[in-house]
């Protein structure tokens, strides 16, 4: 028989760098018998994976769709392929409409993520994408409360979805091979001999603290979405700053480690699923990350200016305008405006101490 299998996240478990591989690769997956549709994907590497596949837009949401399910359905059959594998955290909120769309043999795979890493990524990608200003917020409802924003809950509740779904746990200690990608593929019992080299590159780079500081500054100019973008792409680069750091204060920590434990032992006795308790165990004895405040001095500040003005002078140039601009406009960091306003000074000195290039007619030569 042939086999279906729908990856529906949870988000903040790594699906963007599945879905780059998968999209990277879809001709290596079709000779290994694996049909996966190919979508489009951002600068970052980042999309919406195959919801198009099995849905349809309403507004700004998808929705199940019959005519996308059977469009589907029609090529996966038309490819020759023995296995259909789709990937979408968009999938999660109309999971048990889309089970009733698909054959009764489908199979969905869900990843759950520890909740605390999940609600300090959470509060990382507001600040990296939403603009958000504000403090890190050690509580379980901040930024959409965690595990996966009561969606997980919804399609729990089905019994059609719960009696085809695998449950696995987020965390690398327990993965089937090297990484998520050989967990989800031994998960989805896909052979993968033929497959090769199955490493997973990074995508949508976490900030380090100081780069994720200065990008929550600076949410509050209006920069617009080509030159959020572009900071956006040059603090992934910024090397500033601890890389492996946590927002939340050990006593936080300590308190929210209980609740998440809790949630997690009444999630798996309300719905009779045992596939979490290996991480509920380590996650009990896992050491907390080293806690760094968000506080910056005036020369780590100027440290990560200067990072900017390096790897993009036009950007530094059009941020020290918008500051001068906007003199009202109050700084997390007021030290920001004189750090891009000797950033950008120093870019003019340099280019106007480039020497021009001469050029000669024909006739002089």
């Amino acid at each position: 028989m042939k086999s279906i299998v729908v990856h529906a996240g949870l988000p903040k478990t790594g699906t963007s760098a599945v879905q780059a591989f998968f999209h990277t690769n879809t001709e290596k997956l079709a000779r290994a018998g694996i049909f996966y549709p190919r979508h489009s994907v951002d600068k970052n590497g980042i999309s919406a994976g195959n919801a198009g596949s099995l849905m349809e837009r309403s507004g700004h949401l998808f929705v199940a769709s019959a005519r996308e399910v059977t469009r589907t359905l029609g090529e996966f059959e038309a490819s020759g392929c023995h296995t259909l594998l789709l990937s979408s955290e968009a999938f999660l909120p109309e999971l048990p409409g889309i089970t009733e769309l698909l054959p009764p043999h489908a199979r969905f795979v869900l990843y759950v993520r520890d909740p605390l890493a999940f609600l300090e990524s959470d509060y990382n990608q507001r600040v990296k994408r939403l603009g958000h200003v504000d403090p890190f917020e050690a509580s379980p409802d901040a930024y959409g409360g965690w595990l996966g924003h009561q969606h997980l809950y919804n399609a729990l509740d089905s019994e059609a979805v719960r009696s085809r779904l695998v449950l696995r746990p987020y965390l690398p200690e327990l993965f089937v091979g090297d990484n998520l990608l050989t967990d989800l593929l031994h998960t989805a019992g896909i052979d993968t001999a033929g497959l090769g080299d199955l490493s997973l590159r990074q995508v949508n780079l976490s900030y380090s603290l100081h780069a994720l500081e200065i990008k929550r500054a600076l949410n509050v100019l209006p920069l617009g979405p080509q030159l959020q973008e572009r900071l956006d792409v040059h603090l992934q680069s910024c090397p500033l700053g601890p890389t492996s750091y946590t927002l939340m204060p050990p006593a936080d920590h300590e308190r929210l480690r209980k609740v998440a434990d809790d949630e997690l032992r009444a999630l798996a006795l309300r719905y009779d699923i045992d596939s979490l308790e290996p991480m509920r165990e380590l996650l009990r004895r896992k050491p907390q990350k080293p806690f760094h405040p968000q506080q910056l001095t005036d020369d780590e500040v100027d440290a990560v200016v200067r990072h900017i003005a390096t790897v993009g002078k036009r950007l530094t140039r059009r941020i020290a305008q918008t500051l001068h601009e906007h003199p009202e406009i109050e700084l997390v960091y007021p030290s920001l405006r004189d750090s891009f306003a000797r950033a950008a000074a120093a870019l003019d000195t340099e280019a106007s101490a480039r020497p021009k290039r001469r050029w000669l007619s024909r006739r002089s030569r």
